[in-house]
């Protein structure tokens, strides 16, 4: 008898092991899809167009649930003013599938041989927000309007004339349906439009 509780033991233990260890080993995420940019709104003048996007990393989950995307993100057009090799995001991603997109870089001083030398100074590039389903196929990114002319640097996005890109999507439509969809929980009985 006691040799089968200990056999039962021990195989409880390997089934919480594995379980444990499936579930927060790091996800591969690997987005290369057509997505849609679009401004909110009946009045907006933007044009609309399709973009690619590409997403490339790791969702990690922690033991107590919460999750976090380790990687890059970039879409076809848009110009983002962080040096290429400071663009890795670590965003961790709230129960609802929100994540900011934020950029922490820093600036150098040119050393006389031409190198990078000493930090000159830190920034943050704030690009906007992000809503994902729970395996990372579906994405809206809330794009935020840079307000460069004010000389703070802040930026902010509005659910009237916001502009978005989401994943997979090639209609205006398509991806506005996506976005209701992906923001539920957020709009809080809001119907983007």
């Amino acid at each position: 008898m006691k040799k089968l509780t200990v056999f039962l033991s021990i195989l409880i233990l390997i089934a919480i092991a594995v379980f444990v260890g499936i579930n927060l080993s790091p996800k591969d995420i690997h987005i290369s899809a057509q997505g849609f940019k679009y401004r909110l709104g009946n009045d907006n003048t933007e044009p609309e167009k399709v973009v690619n996007v590409n997403v490339e990393g790791k969702l990690h989950k922690s033991i107590t649930g919460k999750r976090t995307f380790k990687g890059i993100i970039n879409i076809e057009g848009e110009d983002i003013p962080v040096p290429a090799d400071q663009r890795q995001l670590k965003m961790p991603i709230s129960e609802d599938g929100w994540g900011v997109i934020s950029y922490p870089y820093f600036e150098y001083k040119k050393a006389s041989d031409g190198t990078p030398g000493a930090v000159n100074n830190t920034h943050i590039y704030q690009y906007g927000s992000l809503f994902i389903n729970s395996d990372f196929s579906k994405v809206t990114i809330l794009v935020s309007d840079q307000k460069e002319s004010d000389g703070t640097g802040a930026s902010s996005w509005s659910a009237e004339d916001g502009q978005m890109i989401t994943v997979p999507a090639s209609s205006r439509s398509e991806a506005i349906r996506l976005s209701n969809e992906l923001m539920r929980d957020f709009l809080k009985g809001f119907e983007l439009k």
